[in-house]
């Protein structure tokens, strides 16, 4: 299940920092879908609603591609870290979970709650001759959403609806491709027509420093 070198891209939007990493994967594709496909858990009617629920980490033991996958994301992340100057020992706090969606399937904008997050695409639409990220439209092709595309929201969106603030950007997946961001940036994925589900994989990573003070590690809001 071998992974060909990766080929990362840095880009500075909005501004926040995005990286892209992309995979010659597909054999690791293929065992990551057969077990989409394949397993009943998946095609639950509440799937999508359910689907960070299930936190992969818990079956990479069993399941050798996720453990590859882990190992991928990892790999990334420390790329990303280092290309944000994010320096010294972490504790790390890792989900990854599902993303099985069927025609008609889309998610509406939300962020995440930890510090970057990730997205592995395993099968998906094709998108001929499109970039991977498309940063340069107009505001006003934000209106006209693409089938199956993944919009990244400038965070300064909502300081002037009349300005020159607001920008967006377009990711167009592709097998094999791995994209990381900051957590807090407001994402969505439009929806997609096609006869095949779109598969994903979604990381959250929640990084402590290992030197921080005990307190900053174990206070503790639920009590």
């Amino acid at each position: 299940m071998g992974v060909a070198s990766v080929n990362s891209v840095r880009y500075d939007l909005f501004p926040t920092t995005v990286m892209t990493f992309e995979h010659d994967a597909s054999a690791l594709n293929q065992a990551i879908a057969d077990h989409f496909l394949n397993h009943p858990r998946y095609a639950r009617a509440d799937q999508a609603e359910r689907s960070d629920s299930l936190n992969l980490m818990d079956i990479v033991d069993e399941t050798k591609a996720f453990a590859h996958l882990q190992s991928m994301f990892e790999r990334a992340l420390g790329d990303y870290c280092r290309a944000v100057g994010w320096r010294g020992d972490f504790d790390l706090a890792m989900q990854m979970f599902p993303n099985v969606a069927p025609p008609r399937h889309y998610v509406p904008s939300h962020n995440h709650v930890a510090h970057v997050a990730a997205v592995y695409y395993v099968h998906t639409p094709a998108f001929d001759g499109k970039p991977i990220i498309d940063a340069d439209a107009d505001m006003t092709d934000y209106w006209r959403a693409e089938e199956g595309v993944l919009i990244l929201h400038d965070p300064r969106f909502n300081a002037s609806l009349n300005g020159g603030w607001q920008h967006f950007a377009r990711v167009y997946p592709k097998p094999g491709l791995m994209i990381m961001f900051p957590a807090f940036l407001w994402h969505e994925v439009t929806p997609h027509f096609s006869n095949a589900a779109r598969l994903s994989v979604a990381a959250n990573f929640t990084l402590t420093p290992k030197d921080a003070a005990a307190y900053e590690r174990r206070l503790d809001f639920s009590v």
